[in-house]
């Protein structure tokens, strides 16, 4: 069983054995005794939630799955996810949802909400009485429209899966350890549900391949996304953020990083 352990602690820089970064519309899903990854992370979250999930599929083998979800639609994919991978009991986690008085904050909480109450057990045994699923929510520890996002780790989440703790521990990172392609992965989270087709969410061990890099750049062009280049840091904060008073300090710099590699896609590859 997992269990929270919560921290106030400075970030630090030291990454412990086999750590995984997981970007924002992201999700990595392990079997314990078959990973080379101990320690998935996940920052940055203010009106997105960060999920962990622990449980056993069908070859009764331990899997956990870290998510940071940003809006309804990606919710709805991960948790079709949860369904296609998951037997029996389910154990969740969450943190995120900040500000809580924000309107994507509380969008994202009834969402999470509403699904944690529907496929709860109780739910299932009282209104399908006849027979029980093939997977059911039994455990939720969350942590959700707490506050001040930027206060007391809130946009940090994390599972330890040498010790099987779930933690708000933070990890002092740089742009490049949270987006190694230059900026592809800020332009899937802004683009990836206006491609067509559509691509909800992204498995943070694959790599982008040209083809998808092309359709997020072609629909940043039609958004005209290298704006983002001569626009002030204010200026791109209140256009581009839902929270723009309690964003992460790095909000602006990733988004510029995502303006450039769509410029410099445009020039090298005649868009």
């Amino acid at each position: 069983m997992l269990t929270l352990k919560r921290t106030t602690s400075a970030p630090t820089t030291t990454l412990p054995e086999g750590f995984h970064y997981v970007s924002q519309d992201n999700y990595c899903l392990v079997r314990l005794n078959d990973t080379d990854k101990k320690y998935l992370y996940s920052d940055s979250a203010t009106s997105c939630i960060i999920v962990v999930m622990a449980g056993r599929n069908a070859d009764d083998q331990e899997i956990v799955m870290l998510s940071h979800l940003s809006r309804k639609v990606r919710y709805d994919y991960f948790f079709n996810l949860v369904g296609a991978h998951f037997v029996g009991p389910v154990h969740i986690w969450g943190q995120g949802g900040n500000p809580p008085l924000a309107e994507a904050s509380n969008d994202n909480t009834h969402t999470l909400m509403g699904w944690l109450m529907t496929h709860s057990l109780d739910n299932f045994r009282y209104n399908i009485p006849a027979d029980k699923p093939s997977w059911w929510v039994e455990q939720v520890t969350l942590s959700l429209g707490q506050g001040d996002p930027n206060q007391e780790h809130r946009d940090d989440f994390g599972v330890d899966l040498t010790t099987m703790k779930v933690s708000n521990q933070a990890f002092d990172l740089t742009s490049e350890q949270r987006d190694p392609t230059g900026g592809v992965q800020t332009l899937f989270a802004v683009f990836g549900m206006k491609i067509y087709p559509p691509v909800w969410l992204w498995k943070s061990t694959r790599t982008f391949d040209d083809a998808l890099i092309s359709r997020l750049v072609n629909a940043a062009n039609q958004d005209n996304w290298t704006q983002i280049l001569t626009m002030t840091d204010e200026e791109i904060l209140h256009t581009y953020s839902s929270t723009p008073e309690w964003e992460v300090p790095w909000f602006v710099e990733t988004l510029k990083e995502s303006a450039q590699f769509v410029d410099n896609w445009n020039k090298t590859h005649g868009g």
